[in-house]
């Protein structure tokens, strides 16, 4: 038997945002394990236990999912094989006690790490966690697939491309690159059978705007660009990889015929990078007479988002376009190399909602070369936006993430010193307005956080006077029950008031 499991989700109490959605990587590797014979089986940590959330002891944290013993029962003794899905870095204190009371329970269990984290920490968590017996770096399934295939037929692990462990001798092992998945288009499809998604379709848990019941898709692998603040490169590189626009839609249709699907969210770094491929697959969802809403919540480029492209994308259902300048300084993005043009992403935002599309914008401020200058460009971006109609607006506090280019640069030069418990704690300032902490050199943590709240509230100040209507929906999102989301704004003031209402049950 193996077992792929998602941890719950862990968040700071003072959290403004922690979307939440199917499991799409875990499915995908049982999806694979299962069309190759192996007895598969997913815990989803959050979704089987969704309307669990607990607060941690010193009240700094909420917990929304299994609890550790839930886990460990759900592993259970006949459990030989148990892969741990690892996506983001600011969960792992919380995630290696896990670990460590699965192996206390079951010595004799295989723990696999993969995912963002493992990938980009493969020595420091094996390290850190003595429990875990192997990481696999990059794209999962294939390295997964070989290691079950191994460990069954007691066979060598030493040179499976992929697998990163600590040697007889304590030595940090890693046998370079995993294997790419050479076509994606005959990759199994998810296991989705295997997961509780329909609890995910109880409440507004989504990562886009909710309508019901939105599942994940995804389109291509990978991201041709190389920013500075992003893992990308080194967990997937940059080997960008397209299906077949048909191929896409045939999922869609599965996702409708199988499990009721309203609305697909595409789960891309970047989903949208060539014209041609964007208009061929719209003209497969008319071709098919598809009526379906769709998203794009991730973020998307703005090069290939013309006019044309644009109503496209509108006549087949698309609700939701997320665009990610990151920055509203011209230094900014090139130190970051967020290859970009501000003039051209504001006149695709201004064509999108001339045509009626839902427009959010994603900036970060606080890189470690901003000056206060910097960062008030980045937030007159945002107003400037507000002005023309954009319904959303995320402003985040830089963070660096293990596998990118910037946590290489400072680590090299002191800034971050070592890595403990601290550092990942910190990480939960993304969505965290009341955590002051600051990798700029120029720009305070307690600076930068009154920046962000500067950002968003004069944006949401304009949106609302721009169009009073906006403001009057949030008391539906908060109080009225059945409510439609139309903002991922209004998404997230559902988000919390269900965790609210969840939390005053469980209390």
């Amino acid at each position: 038997m193996v077992k792929i499991l998602r941890p719950p989700a862990i968040f700071s109490a003072s959290s403004y945002s922690t979307p939440l959605a199917v499991p799409l990587g875990p499915a995908y590797l049982a999806g694979m394990l299962e069309a190759a014979g192996y007895d598969a089986e997913v815990i989803d940590g959050i979704g089987e236990g969704i309307f669990d959330i607990r607060t941690s002891r010193d009240g700094s944290l909420k917990y929304q999912g299994l609890t550790t013993e839930q886990i460990v029962r759900r592993v259970g003794p006949e459990t030989r094989l148990l892969g741990v899905s690892l996506m983001f870095s600011q969960g792992w204190p919380q995630y290696r006690e896990i670990i460590e009371a699965v192996k206390r329970a079951y010595p004799d269990i295989v723990i696999v790490l993969g995912g963002e984290h493992p990938s980009a920490m493969a020595e420091y968590v094996l390290r850190d966690c003595p429990d875990v017996d192997y990481v696999i770096t990059g794209e999962g399934e294939l390295a997964l697939l070989e290691l079950a295939w191994r460990h069954f037929g007691d066979l060598d692990m030493s040179d499976l491309p992929g697998l990163a462990y600590l040697g007889a001798d304590g030595s940090f092992v890693r046998n370079g690159p995993g294997r790419r998945i050479a076509d994606f288009a005959n990759l199994p499809r998810p296991a989705w059978h295997l997961c509780e998604i329909d609890n995910f379709f109880k409440g507004s848990w989504t990562h886009g705007i909710p309508y019901g019941r939105n599942m994940l898709i995804l389109a291509t692998r990978g991201c041709p660009y190389q920013c500075t603040f992003c893992s990308n490169p080194f967990m997937w590189s940059t080997r960008y990889m397209m299906r077949p626009p048909a191929d896409v839609v045939d999922e869609i249709e599965w996702l409708i015929s199988t499990y009721g699907a309203n609305s697909i969210d595409f789960e891309d770094l970047t989903a949208i990078v060539k014209k041609d491929w964007t208009i061929e697959f719209c003209n497969e969802l008319k071709r098919r007479n598809l009526r379906i809403i769709w998203q794009l919540p991730s973020g998307t480029r703005s090069e290939a988002l013309d006019s044309e492209t644009l109503q496209a994308l509108y006549d087949t259902g698309c609700r939701l376009l997320t665009y990610a300048p990151e920055s509203g300084s011209e230094n900014s993005l090139e130190v970051i190399k967020k290859k970009v043009k501000l003039d051209r992403l504001t006149k695709s935002l201004r064509q999108a909602l001339h045509i009626g599309h839902t427009g959010k914008i994603n900036l970060i401020i606080g890189f470690p070369h901003e000056t206060r200058r910097d960062c008030w460009k980045t937030i007159f971006y945002g107003v400037k936006v507000a002005l023309l109609g954009a319904h959303d607006c995320l402003i985040s506090v830089f963070t660096p993430y293990p596998g990118s280019e910037l946590f290489d640069e400072l680590r090299k030069d002191g800034t971050i010193p070592v890595l403990n418990d601290s550092y990942f704690n910190d990480l939960l300032l993304q969505f965290d307005v009341t955590v002051n902490k600051s990798y700029c050199r120029n720009v305070s943590g307690r600076e930068l956080a009154y920046y962000r709240i500067i950002g968003m509230s004069l944006f949401y100040l304009i949106s609302f006077i721009r169009s009073p209507r906006r403001g009057l929906r949030i008391f539906g999102a908060l109080f009225k029950r059945g409510f439609q989301p139309r903002t991922v704004l209004e998404q997230r003031l559902m988000d919390m008031a269900a965790r609210w209402r969840v939390g005053e049950v469980a209390s």
